[in-house]
């Protein structure tokens, strides 16, 4: 009798994974595809909407291949988030989709804090005005392109589009919705004044869902695509820092810490909290829980540029080196503000300091350094937090950076302890 299974796929900034788990949430095979981002201009970032669905079919394809033997019995979907694609009435891409990275709506996000006051615009939508958020990208179309506005029928994201070509059912869910800064995130209804401002209206998105829900089947084109029975349930899903956060484990009193490129950092919470500029708050995909979450703009991609600046081999070797060295990195410290300062004093104009060094400081103590001024970061992090009245007594690690020595080093700084899950890419 074919094992029943479960096929989750995520689509990233980057690329498609596809992941069967058993019913006991063991992974059984993994396959991703890449899909490229467009920079037509300076600030500029998109992505096609078909590259999301040939590289979701590919990496499914791929994953299913690998366990031949079992028996699909749902699928669940989770994507990145606040970028956005406009499609006409038929379900047709009118353009391709403005990414999350993309910072052309800077002026725009000005525009909003100006006519809302960003205390406001955070109270209600748990954002800050800024050029991530979905609203801006509007504001920008409304301004430059405002017949392709018109246009669109339907205003998807990542996540969106695949349950589209999937069920055929446009849909949402509130953790996706909360993010374009246009949902009220305690009533969690649409705020009609802003997005009347931005030039949109509700029924330009899909109906929203909770992320357990799922109201559509596969469909029969993708069924034959995907070699899977049509009618599958397809589970709304989440974007993908709630679908980390409960992959990764997380629950009331735990921070979950996600560092690769970059660093994530979210916890669960009960209750709305206070505003608060520096760190915004998100609807969860639990029902009645949100998600306060922040980051740090480079990490990862600091230790790698240090390991390719003074070449110092794999990764591996860099732990072995910084492992000789006591903590303190004697004396050697680094500001990790390399693309700039988020969460504790935002400020994109900051840059990263390397304090202390002497005629004696080696690579190992700078890879020390490294580590220790991200893990300094998170500590602000948790101080920040604290300022609301939450306070996780426990991290959890996940992604490149969950290794031993840098987790150790984490417990050290922020006085928490650091574990890692067994299955440490939760996303």
């Amino acid at each position: 009798m074919p094992r029943d299974t479960i096929l989750s796929i995520d689509l990233g900034t980057s690329a498609c994974k596809a992941v069967l788990f058993d019913l006991a949430g063991q992974a059984l095979a993994v396959a991703s595809a890449e899909y490229p981002t467009y920079y037509p201009q300076p600030l500029w970032a998109e992505q096609a909407p078909e590259d999301w669905w040939s590289s979701a079919l590919t990496a499914a394809r791929q994953c299913l291949a690998r366990q031949p033997a079992v028996k699909v019995i749902a699928i669940g979907l989770s994507s990145q988030r606040e970028t956005i694609a406009p499609l006409d009435a038929a379900g047709g891409v009118l353009a391709r989709a403005i990414s999350w990275m993309d910072k052309r709506s800077n002026p725009q996000a000005e525009q909003l804090a100006q006519e809302f006051g960003q205390d406001e615009v955070r109270r209600r939508t748990g954002m800050r005005c800024e050029s991530t958020f979905t609203a801006t990208k509007l504001l920008w179309l409304k301004q430059h392109q405002p017949e392709l506005l018109w246009q669109s029928a339907l205003l998807l994201q990542p996540r969106d589009f695949l349950y589209l070509r999937l069920t055929g059912m446009a849909v949402t869910d509130y953790t996706l919705a909360s993010r374009t800064m246009l949902l009220d995130a305690v009533r969690q209804t649409w705020c009609e004044d802003l997005m009347a401002f931005v030039g949109v209206k509700p029924d330009q998105f899909p109906p929203l869902h909770y992320s357990d829900e799922a109201p559509g089947g596969l469909c029969g084109e993708a069924a034959a695509q995907l070699d899977l029975l049509g009618g599958t349930p397809v589970a709304v899903g989440a974007g993908d820092r709630a679908c980390e956060n409960l992959g990764a484990g997380g629950r009331l009193g735990r921070l979950v810490e996600s560092t690769g490129t970059t660093t994530s950092l979210h916890t669960p919470l009960a209750t709305y909290p206070q505003p608060d500029q520096r760190v915004p708050c998100s609807v969860h995909a639990l029902r009645g829980h949100w998600l306060l979450e922040t980051g740090l703009a480079a990490s990862g991609s600091i230790l790698r540029w240090y390991r390719d600046l003074v070449g110092a081999g794999d990764y591996q070797s860099l732990d072995q080196l910084a492992s000789q060295v006591p903590p303190g990195a004697r004396g050697v410290i680094l500001l990790p503000f390399l693309m700039g300062a988020k969460s504790a004093h935002p400020n994109p104009q900051a840059r990263g300091v390397l304090a202390g060094l002497t005629l004696g400081t080696d690579r190992g103590v700078l890879a020390r350094a490294v580590m220790e001024g991200v893990a300094m970061e998170i500590h602000a992090v948790l101080q920040v937090f604290a300022t609301l009245g939450v306070e996780p007594a426990e991290i959890i690690s996940v992604g490149g950076g969950s290794k031993p020595l840098w987790n150790a080093i984490k417990a050290n700084i922020t006085g928490r302890r650091v574990v890692r899950p067994a299955q440490a890419d939760a996303a």
